[in-house]
């Protein structure tokens, strides 16, 4: 005679009873809430740590203070957003010197594109950031401070310039233009390494 996995006398002699899932049909999974120890945290309050769901709890949103917020990062945002556009209106010059074919010298490039990464990076604009990202990787990849082709910076500011016809969420126009200002620079950073 040959026992089952199941046939063994301990669990043979198991009442159905103490078995948590007897009786019961479908999966026997037990779903655990965890407490909100992140609400607990951001109100300092450790008796929120016991509550588990908002509705059951006698926890309240001040709504004048949820006003006065959202008023508040709108203002920052609309700040940061003009930061942003000042920054970009500075290299207006750049831009107008290298259509004439004047070339500035890359330091004072990285500078300026540098403040343009950083607010954009504040501001969480996509755009911006990878265009500002691509023209300072070529930038600092330069064999000597005017080494570069002004066309290629030319590009980069003009989506600059242009950003308003970006589109935040990344759709499929913006990415083209993203990706052909990222592929310019990864062409000339590999022909420029051919000629060294």
């Amino acid at each position: 005679m040959t026992l089952k996995a199941n046939d063994k006398p301990e669990e043979r002699a198991k009442p159905a009873s103490d078995n948590r899932h007897a009786g019961k049909k479908g999966d026997p999974c037990e779903f655990i809430s965890p407490p909100n120890l992140l609400l607990a945290k951001v109100t300092h309050d450790p008796n929120l740590k016991k509550i588990v769901n908002l509705t059951k709890s006698n926890f309240k949103v001040e709504k004048k203070q949820l006003v006065k917020m959202n008023a508040l990062i709108a203002e920052s945002q609309t700040r940061c957003i003009k930061a942003m556009n000042s920054k970009i209106v500075q290299v207006e010059e750049t831009y107008r010197d290298l259509r004439n074919r004047k070339k500035p010298p890359a330091s004072e490039l990285i500078k300026r594109v540098q403040d343009i990464h950083n607010a954009a990076k504040v501001l969480d604009h996509t755009p911006v950031m990878r265009i500002s990202t691509s023209l300072l990787k070529y930038l600092r990849n330069l064999s000597s401070e005017t080494a570069y082709a002004p066309d290629i910076l030319v590009a980069h500011l003009d989506a600059l310039f242009n950003r308003n016809a970006l589109d935040l969420k990344l759709d499929a126009p913006t990415k083209m233009v993203l990706s052909a200002l990222e592929t310019l620079v990864e062409h000339a950073m590999t022909t420029q390494k051919k000629k060294a």
